[in-house]
């Protein structure tokens, strides 16, 4: 089944975020029988960063505009509320640290003012319940007065609140960065329950007290069933990378930047909603028993509005009768993609609208004319305001050229999939060009969804600079996605110059860090089988506190908290995305002790802690055990890529050679061998695989010959004049020759000393 929605263009507002967007129930709140759905128009609250809330609806095609606050501070978060048991038509909205609630009418009914020393970045409301976190205090009112609070380690990025069937107990679930959910009761952690990839947003959907949407920055969407009397919970992917992967999808799944429920069909089963980063929008039905957790989701609707989508809503806001889906993209375009027909109803005659029968015909020409004096309106009123800018220009006027604010909504994620950087970037005006400049080697590698053009200039390694990429967008581009390869080992800062196409010119810094570490994420589910493997040992002893060991691993890796709030030794476990190695850090006040099967990794972390030691003037002790039998356990490990992309490569070489051969007839194909007519017939997927990573053979080798020189460097023995024979070892892999190479004693060889 394939769902069909139609697109209408309903308001601008200011640039927005998430959780901006709500649909105010309609007078007396009935819902369509057998449905669940509302079936008589609603109104659309919509907060912005300009600190405007305004709330319009639809009659007869035009917008009325019910109310609209001043400017003022941004508004990060618009909910619904009411009392326990009544319609949910009140607004509250969450800037700074104040929230402020109003009535259907515009009345503010509610100022109050938090105890957040952090300005709010998410809320949630229910009945008497006030819940608003900043990015690591989580604090929570009942009828504005304080019940307790809860300091987070890592960034809160999303808050909802659980209420189990039968039951007045109040369930918070805290999604944080670190890639994990906290459960809280009565602002205690009760439960934690550790992710895979770090979460996004959150949505309950109504009638379910114990269940829980999740959406995820790889793309994915769980499920979640918590179950107060049992520590265990359940969890179902309903949307991921892997199974929802298309023709489309080629680069993957975008994240997730907000989710919704509502049956859009009317058959009393409700769809999920899918808004993403890069402007996709999803439709999803969700089949499922109603006494069983195993839930199939099946895309009923895809489509791509080329910005990212900030909210959605569903509900009925065009015409009585007809269920839509309501969405607010970044730089504030508020449209709804209904089930009613618009085509038909302008083309028709009068007597039918998309099916259903009109007391009154629709005049297409009366609302086209209306359409033109507005576009005219607007052209007349950019016309005076370009010549007011001239004159406020000229020599001897007093007028100034102000360069405007540029807000960028950007994030620099790493991809455990492809073992890659994105960078996404979108402003609210059209893009120019994006440069990009960084002080270590990097690798930027095609994205199939951008539509610009880069250029690359010569770097001069005494300047510093490793990278001066230049992309030049094309008309009407305002967000790109760039996709980056970072190489352990190489630190530095990435720095990207965008310029809008504005006047005057102006352009916006942005900086991101590369770290020495770059590849490495947090491991929650460890196991003891992991654990059994053989590892190298890095140990610090000297006069640093727990702090400031804490703040060197924050910057040599991704993914840590800012800060630890927590006492005594603390235990951290990471794994390599690309090759699955291991690093245990364990440290304290005074001691530090890094454990991994991987020499590089350790050497890394070596010279960087030195390095950061000796700009402070710190004494480290420092002692390594250097264990060999790491090294075969290493190779095994990544022995699957280096026969897999050894051979896709070989492969490619060699279709390409026999398709030079221009067999054209079945008598010459003949006479090609079995393996040579297998080529041929799947050179295009082999040619696909090979285009995607055409560099993946070099990083493989690049880590190994890394492992190798990083052994010996541990002896003090120089052993580059020996990589020719490794890569020979490596072009013509053998497992037992490639682990005696690397375990011969070099050392002696004098010739090879530093």
């Amino acid at each position: 089944m394939e769902l069909e929605l139609t697109r209408v263009d309903y308001a601008t507002v200011g640039l927005t975020g998430p959780n901006c967007l709500q649909l105010l129930p309609p007078i007396g709140g009935a819902a369509a029988t057998g449905s669940g759905g509302y079936k008589q128009q609603q109104k659309v609250a919509i907060g912005d960063q300009d600190g405007v809330l305004q709330v319009f609806s639809m009659k007869k095609d035009e917008l009325q505009m019910h109310f609209k606050t001043l400017p003022g501070e941004r508004i990060a978060s618009v909910k619904l509320g009411g009392q326990v048991g009544s319609v949910a038509d009140k607004m509250f909205t969450a800037s700074e640290n104040k929230v402020r609630g109003f009535n259907k009418k515009g009345k503010l009914f509610l100022a109050f003012e938090t105890s957040l020393t952090e300005t709010i970045r998410s809320m949630c409301v229910s009945g008497p319940d006030l819940l608003v976190c900043g990015n690591h205090v989580y604090n929570h009112y009942r009828d504005c007065k304080e019940l307790g609070s809860y300091l987070c380690g890592d960034v809160i990025v999303d808050v909802a609140a659980l209420c189990p069937h039968n039951t007045s107990r109040l369930i918070t679930v805290l999604a944080c960065s670190g890639r994990v959910l906290r459960v809280l009761e009565h602002s205690r952690v009760r439960q934690t329950i550790e992710l895979d990839s770090v979460p996004t947003v959150l949505h309950v959907p109504k009638g379910l007290g114990d269940r829980m949407l999740c959406g995820f920055a790889d793309g994915s969407v769980l499920l979640f069933h918590l179950n107060l009397q049992v520590a265990e919970v359940k969890r179902e992917v309903l949307v991921s990378d892997q199974l929802n992967r298309d023709e489309r999808d080629k680069e993957g799944l975008s994240a997730v930047t907000c989710i919704a429920t509502y049956d859009l069909s009317g058959d009393g089963k409700e769809e999920l909603i899918v808004g993403r980063r890069d402007g996709t929008l999803q439709v999803f039905t969700m089949n499922s028993d109603e006494y069983q957790f195993e839930m199939e989701c099946t895309q009923i609707y895809r489509e791509l509005f080329n910005e990212s989508i900030s909210s959605v809503q569903a509900g009925c806001v065009g015409a009585n009768g007809y269920t839509e889906i309501v969405v607010c993209t970044y730089s504030g375009r508020v449209f709804g993609l209904t089930t009613q027909c618009i085509g038909k109803c302008l083309s028709d005659a009068g007597s039918f609208s998309g099916g259903a029968p009109v007391a009154q015909p629709i005049d297409s020409s009366a609302k086209l004319q209306r359409i033109r004096a507005e576009i005219y309106e607007l052209e007349q009123t950019i016309a005076k305001e370009r010549e007011r800018y001239q004159l406020s220009t000229q020599a001897m006027s007093s007028g100034l050229s102000a360069i405007p604010m540029l807000p960028v909504n950007d994030s620099f994620v790493l991809s455990k999939s492809d073992a890659t950087y994105l960078l996404s970037l979108e402003i609210p005006t059209p893009i120019e060009h994006v440069l990009l400049q960084c002080d270590t080697p990097i690798n930027l590698l095609d994205v199939e969804k951008n539509s610009a053009v880069v250029s690359f200039s010569e770097c001069d390694k005494l300047s510093g600079n490793s990278l001066l990429a230049s992309y030049r967008c094309q008309m009407n581009t305002n967000r790109i996605d760039l996709k980056i390869r970072t190489i352990e080992g190489q630190t530095g800062t990435l720095q990207v110059y965008i310029t809008p196409n504005l006047q005057p010119k102006c352009c916006q810094l942005k900086r991101y860090p590369i770290k020495p570490l770059s590849l490495h994420v947090i491991l929650h589910n460890v196991t003891d089988e992991m654990l059994a493997r053989p590892m190298n040992v890095l140990t610090l002893k000297g006069p640093f506190s727990q702090a400031e060991v804490h703040n060197w691993m924050v910057n040599s890796i991704p993914e840590l908290p800012e800060k630890r709030h927590e006492t005594g030794k603390v235990r951290f476990t990471f794994q390599h995305v690309f090759i699955g190695t291991l690093l245990v850090c364990e440290y304290g006040k005074g001691d530090a002790t890094f454990r991994s099967d991987n020499i590089s990794t350790i050497s890394i972390l070596k010279d960087f802690i030195t390095k950061e030691a000796t700009k402070k003037r710190i004494k480290l002790e420092i002692s390594s055990t250097i264990n060999e039998s790491t090294i075969p356990s290493l190779i095994k490990l990544i022995e699957p890529k280096i026969v897999h992309y050894n051979k896709l490569t070989k492969d490619f070489q060699l279709a390409q050679a026999l398709l030079d051969l221009d067999i054209r007839d079945e008598a010459e194909f003949g006479t090609l061998s079995e393996e040579y007519r297998t080529l041929i017939r799947t050179h295009q997927a082999i040619e696909a695989e090979f285009r995607k990573q055409p560099t993946i053979l070099n990083r493989i080798y690049g880590i190994l010959t890394d492992l190798y020189i990083d052994k010996f460097k541990f002896k003090g023995v120089n052993v580059k004049t020996k990589l020719p024979q490794l890569i020979e070892l490596l072009d013509n892999y053998t497992y037992d020759q490639l682990v005696h190479f690397y375990t011969l004693d070099r050392a002696s060889d004098e010739d090879n000393k530093d």
